[in-house]
């Protein structure tokens, strides 16, 4: 491997603890930036490969519009949930170590693809490839729903070789695109072979500063205001905002940037969207498109005016995700003529930053559950976490907010809980619903967002659960519990709580609570041999786990019967002592 890519692997791998092998590493590595590139969401690295048959294929991903879907259910909840037409993403990546390019590589990277995509595979499957296929099978079968009637594909081809010029490389490159597009299952095709310095930028672009000056054609400046460090009211040519703001160092749309935007891209099919392309073709109105155009708004914690420069850093487009899509998908037509009115805002003030996301994004009807990271009860959680923090010297971190702590150099990343990952654990193991936690996360902050985060629930029981899984985690890292209980870990944090806890049933939001997690607390605390023997025994005795299939997983006939194991597990446990 490169020294350089190597340097930052082993950043990557300080930060997540995904493997003791350098090869699963560098697996882990590829796969996390490529799934950056494409999507804002929080994954565990770790999720993103496997062990067993190795049918040619490193990595599988699916994205429906911005977000990844991790299983059949998860795919079809989204296709389902949709009012719009969706795009969907299928991604493909095969990662090679060394420092050079071959033909042959690439031809069985090909060989992998095809076999997967065919209706019976020759390959040898793992379970994770299995379900990759399973969520692919559900994609096809709802095409109806699906923008241009077909997924689109990418696949990767990496090293930590230079870029290549070399015509058979070229060629073989070519020939997987064509072998993909032959298929028939795809409206867009795209292969890129990932060299050292492309995934170098790609890990920047997924981890780093995000940086830009742009040309000020006029501005205003609004006067200061409490918590708004400074505002401005500026025009700009939309090719610079395409160009310094939304493009990444690989020519890519930056996702990260729309992580405080409310909306999704909805796509050009719309009536306004539609309206916007169509006048940026038209050579006469696109000269208008400034003053037809809302505008974006965008903050920043540090924004400097120089002359008729502005530079922005760590910057967010809270309003404006529209806009900033169709001048991307068009930006080969955008000319000079093009301006675009920007409404920038210096702000370090979550209260702030609130405000600003509700009142840009109020002007047509936005569900409150977009707004999840302004609700009370979420907000509360991010103070109690923070003053649990004070002291603590490894302390967890809650995320409100998307990449609160991504510029915190002694933050490691498995100490980082976000919205959903919090939602998740709590409703695994207090809610008794670690069957969604599993399956159907998106539920938890959408459906069912009101019954996991309740203002009138002790705060105790976000951290305490957030911290059984850190713990769990890191057991399952070191290989103190087996790897293969990780795909249980929701149902596994709802049994710790049981054997603590035993039968007892208690109101979240009552003293009881705040004492189970107490006692949780100092079990998982305990990190000698007979804590660390007993969750394996406990592990051991609530699944066989030769029997657990990915149908059961999802059943709630698993969570009553390992709950019960769990139950009776703790009682001989407590009884012999």
């Amino acid at each position: 491997m490169h020294r350089v890519v190597e340097a930052h692997v082993r950043d990557f791998q300080n930060c997540y603890e995904v493997s003791d092998d350098p090869s699963k590493q560098f697996e882990a590595f590829v796969n996390y930036v490529v799934f950056r590139s494409l999507c804002s969401d929080s994954v565990e690295p770790r999720t993103l490969i496997y062990d067993g048959d190795d049918p040619g294929i490193d990595g599988l991903m699916v994205f429906i519009d911005d977000s990844y879907v991790a299983s059949a259910d998860e795919a079809m909840d989204a296709l389902n949930g949709r009012r719009r037409d969706v795009d969907v993403t299928v991604v493909f990546t095969q990662v090679k170590t060394s420092e050079y390019w071959t033909k042959k590589e690439i031809n069985t990277f090909q060989s992998a693809v095809i076999d997967f995509l065919s209706p019976t595979h020759a390959y040898p499957h793992s379970d994770y490839m299995e379900n990759c296929r399973e969520v692919f099978d559900a994609v096809l079968s709802n095409v109806g729903r699906i923008r241009d009637g077909k997924p689109r594909a990418q696949a990767y081809f990496a090293t930590t070789a230079r870029a290549s010029d070399d015509r058979e490389i070229l060629a073989a490159q070519e020939a997987l695109k064509a072998a993909i597009v032959d298929t028939g299952y795809f409206c867009h095709v795209e292969v890129t072979l990932a060299n050292r310095d492309s995934i170098v930028e790609m890990w920047k672009a997924a981890e780093g500063q995000i940086e830009a000056t742009l040309k000020v054609l006029g501005s205003a400046a609004f006067p200061r205001a409490p918590g708004i460090e400074e505002g401005y009211a500026v025009t700009v040519k939309a090719a610079d905002f395409i160009q310094q703001i939304l493009t990444d160092g690989n020519n890519r749309l930056r996702q990260r940037i729309f992580e405080e935007n409310v909306r999704d891209f909805i796509g050009l099919e719309g009536e306004v969207n539609k309206e916007m392309a169509e006048t940026l073709k038209d050579p006469q109105k696109k000269k208008r498109f400034g003053v037809l155009n809302n505008g974006v708004t965008i903050i920043s914690p540090d924004v400097r005016t120089s002359g008729f420069d502005i530079y922005l850093r760590d910057f967010q487009i809270v309003n404006g995700c529209q806009t900033s899509n169709v001048l991307f998908e068009h930006r080969n037509t955008v000319d000079d003529d093009v301006t675009l009115m920007l409404k920038v805002v210096e702000t370090s003030d979550p209260a702030v930053v609130d405000d600003i996301v509700r009142s840009t994004n109020r002007q047509t009807k936005v569900e409150e559950a977009q707004f999840l990271a302004t609700l009370d009860a979420v907000k509360a959680i991010e103070r109690y976490f923070d003053a649990r923090g004070a002291e603590q010297e490894y302390r967890l971190y809650f995320e409100r907010r998307k990449n609160q702590f991504a510029l915190h150099d002694n933050v490691k990343a498995i100490r980082v809980f976000d919205v959903k990952e919090i939602a998740r654990c709590v409703a695994a193991m207090f809610l008794d619903k670690p069957d969604i936690a599993s399956r159907y996360p998106n539920r938890l902050t959408g459906e069912m967002r009101t019954d996991v985060f309740d203002k009138s629930y002790q705060e105790e029981i976000y951290y305490i659960a957030a911290f059984t899984l850190y713990r769990l985690k890191i057991l399952l890292g070191n290989n103190k519990v087996a790897q293969k209980y990780s795909k249980l870990r929701w149902h596994i944090i709802m049994a710790i709580k049981y054997y603590v806890c035993g039968e007892r049933a208690f109101s979240l939001a009552s003293k009881q609570a705040k004492d189970a997690c107490a006692q949780i607390e100092t079990f998982m605390n305990s990190n000698d041999d007979a804590t660390v023997d007993t969750i394996n025994n406990l592990c051991s005795a609530i699944v066989n786990i030769t029997d657990i299939t990915r149908d059961r997983l999802k059943t709630s006939a698993l969570v009553q019967e390992i709950k019960a194991k769990a139950l009776a597990y703790s009682r001989r446990s407590h009884e012999d002592n």
